[in-house]
């Protein structure tokens, strides 16, 4: 009976481990459709919640109170490019943590901060987990954006707010005014870094591998590079999780295959390319820098993520896009744009979404109302800002451009969709903005000193026709209605689109600065080695890429007389605005080398109720081996 009972005994001991360890793979990342949980479901509505109303509110203003050593802090404005965290103390809307890193981020935006004389605006990355283990909500990292290129603080803000119209998955985001040790340091846009908190609440898990497309590296535009995933050094791994076989699995599918729906949600990547599309921001997948976007892996299926919007609604300047051939380049260099607009199914998918985001939140009267909310909202923090790169007046002028852009853009959308006029072309794509170089002088600094100016230098612009045209200091008298000397000059008023590959942004109402001059801006820097230009030209020694846009928002005449650097100016004199064009010369900074600081690698995180199972599994099966050890020892 003894031997009987210890066997049943046994026997339920196993019987106990198995059910365990099933629930451990019930519960593991590897299973498939898995559905979260009642009490889950709870805790992340729960977090949700309190994220809208005490983290990320969308109408009203946040104190953001960052205290640090002084010497700590003075240090990290030394060696900015170093982005190298400091330990500081947050107040985050009354919310105290300790312990938590803070460090500069950016690429072009700190760079081109680092040139300036007279300004320490750096955006911020604040990191809640680097040292101990503590979120807000949920949330490990947030990134103070400095509104660096974007005279109406808005844009970024617009675009996620217009992606979450349609259902894409965004980051959270709101205003806020940032202190360094009780001194006001700016007015900032706060954005959630995509991670564990933003891929749970979106996918429901966060167990799938994170890439993000860098302009450093190759394969970020998607194309097929062969079946060795070392050869995608463009598309950076975030995450801890590797999946880089399904990854050469969907790339070899996208480009040779066309079973698209096996491997890609095609629905989010339709409304992904409509987005930049509709707001011609280059500065994407779309653009010539292929950059600017995650792709996140759930279980075999990726999705492409909205990323940096700070250029969108005019900060490329024009408003001529071919929405379906909206790259900058040959559209057959973007397979995934190209492929999926192939297919007249997914095009005309593709069409309603865009309709759907002209005619419901793009609406003019719609989108005017939601400008003036936020005008209204965030003026008094804005004429406040003591470290802005624009005057208020650049401000509200720089409002009146976004309205006019989209207006424009809207108008021309909406003939392309009922066919009155072209929406594609040759297959060169829609051309212009960001370029192989960029022009302009020094960047200015952040004393509200009039527009921007740079030192005129002796580049060359290469117009959309192949021509080349001076745009050194006497290749352009001073003018004042806005014209930008391009390659092949650009429309009056137009906003002449990105210097080079990231250049300075058009500044509204260039024009009127004091001096009122906008000369055309010159070469002066180099372009990063290897970089090549529009047209597939490498620039080197101030030489410019494919011109600006044509046309473009424009404005009122003189409001946006072409590429121009925030505030200030690097030699040149007075605060005249520059003209832009073509875009000679390089990245600011010495763009060309190295890697970009940004977010470092994720750490993936099991839930509770995952760490609960596995702990009683492992548990049991001590319990168990215990018992099997005794029951062996009776018997011998």
């Amino acid at each position: 009976m003894k031997t009987r009972g210890k066997s049943i005994l046994l026997s339920f001991c196993c019987l106990l481990l198995v059910i365990a360890v099933a629930g451990c793979q019930n519960a593991s990342p590897s299973a498939t459709n898995n559905p979260t949980s009642d009490a889950q479901d709870k805790v992340i509505s729960s977090d949700e919640k309190k994220l809208d109303e005490q983290v990320f509110p969308k109408d009203k203003v946040v104190d953001v109170k960052i205290t640090l050593d002084p010497d700590d802090f003075q240090d990290m404005l030394d060696n900015a490019s170093a982005e190298e965290y400091k330990m500081a103390s947050v107040e985050y809307n009354g919310m105290k943590y300790d312990n938590v890193a803070v460090r500069t981020k950016g690429n072009l935006s700190l760079r081109s901060v680092v040139q300036m004389t007279d300004s320490d605006r750096y955006s911020f990355k604040i990191s809640f987990d680097q040292y101990v283990n503590q979120n807000l909500f949920g949330i490990t990292k947030i990134n103070l954006n400095n509104n660096y290129s974007d005279a109406s603080y808005m844009r970024e803000f617009l675009t996620y707010e217009l992606a979450e119209s349609v259902g894409l998955p965004t980051p959270k985001y709101s205003f806020v005014n940032v202190y360094v040790n009780d001194e006001l340091k700016g007015f900032y846009l706060a954005v959630e870094q995509i991670g564990d908190a933003y891929l749970e609440r979106n996918f429901g898990n966060t167990y799938g591998a994170l890439y993000k497309g860098v302009m450093t590296g190759q394969g970020s535009d998607l194309t097929w590079l062969g079946d060795d995933p070392a050869l995608y050094t463009g598309l950076e791994m975030k995450s801890d999780k590797s999946n880089d076989d399904i990854l050469v699995d969907m790339l070899n599918e996208l480009n040779n295959g066309t079973d698209y729906e096996k491997y890609i949600d095609v629905e989010e990547s339709l409304k992904y390319i409509a987005l930049n599309a509709v707001t011609g921001n280059m500065d994407s997948y779309l653009g010539g820098n292929k950059q600017n976007y995650y792709l996140y892996e759930d279980d075999g299926v990726f999705s492409i993520l909205p990323w940096d919007y700070n250029m969108a609604f005019g900060g490329m300047g024009s408003a001529d896009v071919l929405i379906d051939e909206p790259t900058q380049g040959a559209l057959a260099e973007r397979p995934l744009i190209a492929k999926l607009l192939a297919n007249e199914e997914y095009k005309t998918k593709y069409h309603e979404i865009v309709n759907e985001m002209i005619t419901g939140y793009l609406a003019d009267d719609t989108f005017q109302a939601r400008i003036d909310e936020l005008n209204t909202m965030i003026s008094s923090y804005v004429k406040a800002d003591p470290s802005a790169f624009y005057t208020f007046e650049q401000y509200e002028n720089g409002i009146k451009a976004v309205e006019t852009f989209m207006s424009n853009m809207a108008t021309s959308i909406q003939q392309q969709l009922d066919g009155t006029i072209p929406s594609s072309g040759d297959g060169s794509g829609s051309g212009g903005g960001m370029g192989g170089g960029m022009g302009g002088g020094g960047f200015g600094g952040g004393a509200k000193n009039g527009a921007a100016q740079g030192a005129a230098g002796a580049g060359q612009a290469t117009g959309a026709d192949g021509a080349t045209g001076n745009t050194g200091a006497n290749a352009a008298a001073p003018n004042t209605e806005g014209q930008a000397a391009t390659g092949g000059q650009t429309a009056q008023g137009s906003a002449g689109g990105e210097p080079g590959a990231m250049g300075g942004p058009a500044i509204p109402n260039a024009g009127e600065g004091p001096g009122s001059n906008s000369q055309a801006a010159a070469g002066g820097q180099t372009t990063q080695t290897g970089q090549t230009a529009q047209g597939g030209q490498t620039n080197t020694n101030g030489q410019a890429a494919q011109g600006g846009f044509d046309g473009g928002a424009g404005g009122e005449p003189g409001a946006m007389g072409g590429p121009a650097f925030p505030e200030g100016g690097g030699n040149g004199p007075g605060g005249g605005g520059m003209g832009g064009g073509g875009f000679g010369g390089g990245m600011p900074g010495g763009m060309g080398g190295g890697d970009f600081g940004g977010a470092g690698t994720m750490q993936q995180k099991g839930s509770t109720s995952e760490a609960i199972t596995t702990g009683i599994a492992i548990l049991l099966l001590i319990l168990t081996a215990a018992f099997v050890t005794y029951y062996k020892r009776k018997r011998l």
